[in-house]
């Protein structure tokens, strides 16, 4: 982009914006390995005429499949762990599709 070459002050305005982009996604990224991955789901159990209920936490480990339970009084946290990785999911797609952006800018006024 010429606008690039020419004005110093885009150019740094450019790189600086890809710096903070590019410590956004890593602090992202390190906060999402701190929660938990999958989806809770409810299982239902039939012993001797009565049926019993429990959470179970679903994610994947390469190809296998893992089903945790998880306690009754701890599934209103799990839940919000797991909308708040979510979230952040999200928002590192956005922060990753920018930082090509940027890149691409600044690679191209060269």
């Amino acid at each position: 982009m010429k606008v690039v070459e020419n004005d110093r002050v885009i150019s740094g305005m450019l790189h600086s914006e890809l710096k903070r982009c590019r410590e956004m996604f890593d602090g992202l990224e390190k906060s999402i390995l701190g929660l938990p991955k999958g989806v809770l789901s409810e299982r239902k159990k039939r012993y001797k005429n009565k049926a019993y209920y429990y959470f179970s936490l679903k994610y994947r480990n390469g190809k296998h499949v893992i089903n945790k339970h998880v306690p009754k009084d701890k599934v209103p946290s799990i839940l919000s762990q797991i909308k708040k990785r979510k979230k952040f999911e999200k928002e590192l797609l956005s922060y990753k599709k920018r930082i090509a952006y940027l890149s691409k800018v600044i690679r191209v006024g060269r």
